[in-house]
């Protein structure tokens, strides 16, 4: 884990004001697309949260926005994977419950506001070099740990630090 630590701490550092502050309230414009279709669902957050989340696995933010919208205002959402459509409807009775991944729970939870929740996505693997689409499930758990450590150390939340690593390795928020 310390070389994680080492490599995301860099990462970090290398970060500009506007990236320190476009990281801090991602979550919270996330958090806000969710509360838009928990309404349109009538449901809670968590659910709203879910199905945002359902609808990210291999999409850029503004089509995982769009997809969300659209299928909680009941229309058909074309031209994604089958299981993100099974997801999202499997949230509105399980909530994150219909979440198995890693990667997709702890999205939920960050949107819906869990200041602890920190998401290990592809662009977090890059971060430390590793050229896969998903970690193991012990890897996620030491990369999670690596980037709690580092938020410590910079005085950020958990899920604010991934999102900086995140914007910095990939270069924008959306």
């Amino acid at each position: 884990m310390t070389n994680y630590v080492e490599i995301y701490s860099e990462i970090a550092s290398r970060a500009t004001f506007g990236q320190v502050e476009q990281a801090a309230k991602w979550y919270l414009d996330a958090e806000t697309v969710a509360r838009e279709i928990a309404t349109n669902l009538g449901v809670s957050l968590e659910v709203g949260a879910t199905v945002v989340s359902a609808f990210s696995p291999r999409e850029r933010w503004s089509r995982n926005v769009s997809n969300a919208i659209t299928f909680s205002l009941g229309e058909e959402v074309r031209g994604v994977l089958g299981n993100n459509v099974r997801m999202a409807n499997a949230a509105l009775t399980l909530g994150y419950d219909a979440l198995k991944g890693q990667k997709t729970n702890a999205f939920a939870r960050a949107i819906a506001g869990n200041e602890n929740a920190v998401v290990i996505d592809v662009w977090m693997l890059r971060a430390l070099g590793i050229e896969k689409k998903s970690p193991t499930q012990g890897q996620y758990k030491v990369m999670a740990d690596a980037v709690t450590a580092v938020a410590t150390k910079y005085g950020m939340t958990p899920r604010a630090m991934q999102a900086l690593i995140w914007i910095v390795v990939r270069g924008s928020a959306h």
